[in-house]
């Protein structure tokens, strides 16, 4: 008989999950790692942090490795940062008490910017400024990913600025596949976003950003960032 898993419980133990009614129910057997995405009926011990967030013990043990890897990007910190975020759930609907805020850039720049590395393309669309923070958005062109791969790995952005100013990473943002703008069957085309915060400061001139992806070290030769000087 297998053994049940073991919760280790930080500031909050339960998982929610929607019911049929669209509210949040708190059954714990029905946590998910946030990291993994796997239920805890698969893994043998999973950690309970704030809210819904679970960790289990594969993922933990992942963590430790890369906690003590010298390396700043280490393979194992690559892959982990390329996963996409798990959803462990949500209500179906907003309660009529929250108005929906519809979402306007104050101002748009465009760029429409393109770089070409072996059989994969960058494209740089427009850069859209909000009030707290900033969006890139961009196109990413390459060849399909082969069968046994359960996501997209997102890219990772870097971006300065010409006052010394660093944005390292991005602070969330979307990732689309669009089959319909590919004519192509052996190309796949992405469409996305990368969201950074705060805005840069009003006498920026020029925004140097870089784009890696995540598993271009993995080729044959490695895959180089793609590097786009913007001016403002």
């Amino acid at each position: 008989m297998r053994q049940e898993p073991r919760y280790v419980t930080g500031r909050a133990g339960m998982a929610l999950s929607d019911d049929q009614e669209g509210h949040m129910s708190t059954d714990r057997s029905l946590s998910r790692c946030s990291f993994c995405g796997k239920r805890s009926s698969e893994v043998k011990h999973m950690v309970a942090g704030p809210g819904a967030a679970y960790i289990c013990d594969v993922c933990l043990e992942l963590c430790l490795e890369i906690l003590h890897d010298p390396a700043p990007f280490s393979p194992k910190a690559l892959e982990l940062a390329s996963r996409p975020p798990v959803v462990i759930a949500a209500p179906q609907e907003l309660p009529p008490s929250i108005p929906e805020v519809k979402r306007e850039a104050q101002r748009a720049i465009v760029i429409e910017l393109e770089q070409k590395q072996q059989d994969r393309t960058m494209m740089l669309r427009e850069l859209q400024l909000y009030q707290e923070h900033f969006e890139l958005h961009y196109v990413w062109i390459r060849p399909p990913f082969r069968a046994g791969f359960a996501f997209v790995p997102r890219i990772i952005f870097q971006v300065s600025d010409n006052l010394g100013n660093l944005w390292a990473g991005d602070r969330g943002g979307m990732l689309l596949a669009r089959p319909e703008l590919s004519s192509d069957p052996n190309l796949a085309v992405y469409q996305g976003y990368a969201r950074f915060s705060p805005l840069p400061p009003l006498d920026t001139r020029r925004l140097t950003i870089w784009a890696a992806d995540p598993l271009g070290q993995f080729e044959q030769p490695p895959l180089h960032p793609w590097q786009f000087e913007v001016t403002l």
